[in-house]
């Protein structure tokens, strides 16, 4: 079994136990209403950001930026969504990138492999001198940044992984269309991602007396890693209309959990979201026997979000649904309460089979 999307998920749980899900504090003529893992601020001719602890500045003139390299493959999402891909010209771990285009400017040579999850290629980066160079906040990649930064390359962290709103991890398309100079395109977009968004959450809740108990996720190891209570993906299962059966609890992270302790709870849930990478239940259940007690098991009720992977096994659901949101929650809304969404064909997820 591939454990490419499981190390992901852990990482990013694990990560968000930090944060308490709240609306960002910053105020600025931009109205980052969401966000709290960045700040930016536009005053006299100047826009500065704030991100992973460090500053940076443009000059207005500077902007709109021409060229970019990218570590998270969330960046190439909000990228996409505004029509910017070419400014790319550096991508990091191409295998896990399921963007098309992206792999038909490699072929190209108009696009180069800067780094891994553990080394980024300086003398590639410092050849090509890009006008911004986009990574996250990871401390195996810290001593890489620091000399980028000494050689005055500017460095953006977006860390949108962090954020337990769903919104805020869509409204960082707002920072790549001021950079770029697409902010007005950019604001659109993040207009009608939160518009669709509150509007299947509505739907949902008019269902809300027939809301099916959900749970999710695998054992690894002898360990189930279950989204917290108050958790990102606690938050999309409310929103689309589903009963977690961990709501009560107050993590933002992962429950580390023993089968059996899950099993108790959720013997009985109507469904299963979230199994790992696995493409059918046969494979699933040869992962682990003990799958076959759950009525979600012996019913089919089982979801995954492996709908769009390519052969190597990049995701989409982690690029495009990290920009898009509000898809992602019409995918699960269609699962939970398929009677709203009549010939609805999900974008995501699929039921294994």
């Amino acid at each position: 079994m591939k454990i490419s999307y499981l190390i992901p998920i852990l990482f990013l749980s694990v990560i968000s136990c930090k944060n308490d899900f709240k609306e960002s504090n910053v105020k600025s003529d931009n109205d980052l209403r969401f966000i709290t893992k960045i700040e930016l601020k536009e005053k006299d001719g100047k826009i500065e950001i704030n991100s992973g602890g460090k500053t940076i500045y443009f000059q207005e003139n500077e902007l709109p930026l021409k060229t970019v390299m990218v570590v998270p493959t969330s960046a190439i999402a909000y990228m996409e969504e505004l029509n910017l891909i070419e400014k790319i010209t550096g991508i990091s771990q191409p295998d896990f990138i399921f963007n098309p285009k992206i792999h038909e400017l490699i072929n190209k040579n108009k696009i180069s492999t800067i780094g891994s999850f553990d080394e980024i290629f300086l003398e590639k980066i410092l050849t090509n001198k890009p006008d911004i160079f986009i990574s996250t906040s990871s401390p195996t990649l810290a001593k890489f940044h620091e000399q980028l930064e000494k050689e005055n390359i500017k460095v953006i962290y977006i860390d949108e992984y962090e954020e337990l709103n769903p919104l805020a991890r869509a409204e960082y398309v707002k920072i790549f269309g001021i950079l770029f100079g697409k902010k007005k395109e950019a604001n659109e977009l993040f207009r009608q991602i939160e518009k669709n968004y509150t509007d299947i959450k509505t739907l949902a809740e008019k269902k809300k007396a027939e809301n099916p108990t959900i749970f999710a996720n695998q054992i690894y190891g002898d360990i189930w890693y279950m989204p917290g209570g108050k958790s990102f993906q606690a938050k999309l299962i409310e929103d689309a209309g589903g009963n977690y059966l961990w709501k009560s609890d107050d993590g933002t992270g992962t429950l580390n959990l023993s089968f059996e302790s899950v099993f108790e709870k959720a013997n009985d849930a109507d469904i299963w979201i979230n199994a790992g990478d696995f493409p059918d239940k046969a494979t699933l259940l040869a992962s682990y026997k003990n799958y076959e007690w759950f009525s979600t098991f012996k019913n089919g009720n089982i979801y995954n979000w492996n709908q769009r992977i390519t052969a190597k096994g990049a995701n989409d659901y982690f690029e495009t649904g990290t920009a898009r949101p509000d898809l992602v929650l019409k995918d699960l809304a269609a699962i939970f309460h398929p009677e709203l969404f009549p010939n609805y064909e999900l974008m995501f997820y699929k039921m294994l089979k």
